[in-house]
């Protein structure tokens, strides 16, 4: 080990930190999305997918209810349902009785609601405009993309449809008119939300100078319908065509915008209808709709963008880590990917991963009739700390050969110039994440110029029992990987500092897909477990009593020593005493056998019940002896590790931040 030549980043979707939630005690990793059955809300939250388009805001956000959520293709309400303008799903009662059923309050502003409640609407002022709920609202607050009105009828198809928006005003899809800088802002300023549908916010918008919008004047209910005039800026009005039916479905008018009914009604073709109509679009049966549901004509005599009804088919089961087996509705078997409604699937995860949960263990899925897999498929994650095999093959400083299979978690860490020069090893690394190894920050920090070297200079290898990176007899198992980020805790700075906070993590350009031979470590946050005389494994390619570097993976078996033993062992030895520092744990032996150069990095892994525990990363021995003009690790003595249970914390922000894209080249471990 040279620990002259101090040396590692992360990244994460399912975090294989065992430190979360219940499950640290069985070592499984953990995922930060939403379990099955469950939506995830634009700010995180979890709420149940029964809530999702059910007219109630559940989301703190109101994110469940919006017409980007609402109006997808899966999203379909039975006949026997009222479906809000903005696409939730409500009981057919709910139009006209007087109560907010539809988060946007589209069940209480249909024409019928009008006449329903004409005996109660009372007499506004000439400048005010009447609600359908009675209530009077300044007239200036109609259409501008806020809700004044309880019932939000100031914001409706029915009374902003056909009012003109002038210079760069923005016009929201149901008719208001907003301030042109408003679009794609990250505010819903249209009282849908439709200046921020994702279709129209996924180009930036160049600047645009905002000009006033002129005030519209729309009638009371006492005085005939008055309209704005037409600036000379505002070109005419132009109706749309309807458009022909589409294949394998069909489209009606909007129910509000129909005379003398209160369903949506057929319209012939060729007829020209105004700005402002909506056609509700939908599909044959064994079909569905890929669009928004709702279409409306534009001021400029263009329909918004027409869906097409696709046939329905569920997602695809097929992925690195699941295996699945499929069997058409005739009883034939069939393809797993875009599957026809009516087939069934048998799943099960791939070797190196495990179900993310038991309780669906051994179902059969199928595919319904809306395109959905049911129940929800199992997702499998990584299984943390299982060996392949519990085997060692007899052969560091007198060490053992390793079997690979006995540590699927261990890496190999490389270094060259170039991109086709040599690689040379230097240490050693363990798998926590499939995006993410961890090692000693000295093994890619460079002490002559105190600082970490440029991430692009390092490799990896995986799955390897020969240390060196092109040697021709690797097998298939070993797979290479090259360094894309390295992230640190501030304040390293190596020999300097004793080889305080010696822990680095290393980011991969390219994800490792697991298997039987390749599968992460566990990690918790607890070392209470260890107790003096406690007994661990290090693999890695050190230092045999044969030579200066083993050309095949060694093994060795060494015991926690308690802070206070270690603490008297050294402290005959003034220059190592310093090292013992308060991230620190100690293990070894005093009889030749030990870590040493070349195992820098590398993990001690201790056995919990049937899972194997990522304790401590390989950082400085205590000792060195005199060997000709060059010092090197002395094997009688014992060897000191990063305690990994001392930097979780930092470990998960890391991951956490990583995942957002929010991470400075170093982090405070707290």
């Amino acid at each position: 080990m040279n620990w002259k030549h101090p040396r590692f980043i992360v990244r994460c979707y399912t975090i294989y930190l065992i430190l979360l939630s219940g499950l640290t005690e069985h070592g499984y990793a953990q995922s930060n999305r939403c379990g099955i059955g469950k939506f995830r809300c634009k700010n995180s939250e979890c709420i149940s997918s029964e809530l999702l388009c059910d007219g109630q805001e559940d989301c703190a956000d109101q994110s469940d209810e919006t017409a980007e959520e609402c109006n997808k293709p899966e999203i379909t309400c039975g006949d026997y349902l009222f479906r809000c303008s903005y696409g939730a799903c409500v009981s057919g009662n709910a139009p006209c009785n007087g109560i907010k059923d539809c988060a946007d309050n589209s069940d209480e502003t249909l024409p019928r609601c009008r006449r329903n409640s004409d005996s109660t609407i009372r007499t506004c002022k000439a400048d005010e405009f009447n609600c359908t709920n009675g209530q009077c609202i300044n007239r200036d607050g109609l259409c501008d993309g806020k809700a004044d009105c309880a019932d939000a009828s100031d914001e409706t198809y029915f009374q902003c449809g056909d009012i003109p928006c002038t210079g760069y005003a923005f016009r929201c899809d149901y008719g208001a008119c907003i301030n042109g800088n408003f679009k794609c802002n990250g505010i819903n300023d249209c009282v849908n939300g439709s200046d921020e549908d994702p279709k129209l916010c996924k180009t930036e918008r160049p600047e645009r100078p905002t000009y006033p919008r002129p005030t519209p004047s729309p009638p009371t209910r006492s005085t005939p319908p008055t309209r704005p005039s037409v600036p000379p800026s505002v070109k005419p009005l132009i109706g749309c065509i309807v458009p022909k039916q589409p294949k394998n479905g069909h489209w009606k008018l909007e129910r509000s915008q129909c005379p003398q009914t209160d369903d949506d009604c057929d319209i012939a073709q060729g007829v020209q209808l105004e700005p402002g109509a909506n056609l509700v679009y939908g599909c044959n049966t064994g079909f569905k709709l890929n669009g928004h549901g709702s279409v409306f004509c534009a001021r400029d005599g263009k329909w918004s963008d027409i869906p097409e009804c696709i046939e329905i088919r569920c997602r695809s089961l097929y992925s690195p880590s699941v295996i699945a087996d499929c069997t058409n509705i005739n009883g034939f078997p069939g393809s797993c990917d875009s599957a026809t409604p009516g087939t069934t699937a048998n799943l099960n995860c791939r070797g190196g991963y495990r179900p993310e949960t038991t309780l669906l263990k051994n179902v059969q899925y199928r595919c319904n009739v809306t395109g959905h897999w049911q129940p929800e498929p199992i997702r499998c994650i990584p299984a943390c700390g299982v060996p392949a095999s519990p085997t060692l093959i007899p052969t560091i400083v007198n060490g053992t050969a390793a079997n690979i299979s006995e540590f699927p978690w261990h890496a190999t860490i490389y270094t060259s110039e170039t991109s086709d020069g040599e690689k040379r090893f230097i240490c050693g690394a363990t798998i926590i994440h499939e995006k993410l190894l961890v090692t000693a920050a000295h093994c890619v920090f460079n002490e002559r110029r105190r600082q970490f070297d440029e991430p692009s200079n390092y490799y990896i290898a995986t799955g390897n029992v020969f240390r060196d990176y092109d040697f021709p007899g690797h097998n298939a198992h070993v797979k290479k990987r090259r360094v894309k980020s390295i992230y640190n805790i501030c304040g390293y700075i190596g020999y300097e500092g004793n080889y305080a906070l010696d822990i680095a993590l290393l980011e991969l350009d390219k994800p490792l897909q697991f298997t039987e031979l390749l599968r992460p470590v566990c990690l918790d946050s607890s070392d209470t477990d260890l107790e003096s005389g406690s007994l661990g494994k290090v693999p890695g390619f050190g230092r045999t009593h044969l030579g200066p570097s083993s050309f095949l993976l060694q093994a060795i078996t060494v015991p926690y020593i308690g802070y206070n033993e270690c603490r008297s062992f050294i402290r005959i030895n003034n220059e190592s005493y310093k090292l013992l520092t308060q991230d620190k744990l100690c293990a070894g032996y005093t009889n030749g056998s030990a870590v040493c150069d070349g195992d820098s990095g590398g993990g001690l892994v201790f056995k919990k019940g049937e899972l194997w525990y990522l304790k401590g990363i390989v950082s400085v021995s205590v000792g060195t002896l005199q060997l000709g003009a060059e010092r090197v690790c002395n094997s009688y003595s014992y060897s000191l590790y990063t305690r990994v249970s001392m930097h979780i914390q930092w470990i998960q922000n890391v991951i956490l931040r990583l995942e957002n894209q929010q991470l400075p080249p170093c982090l405070n471990s707290y």
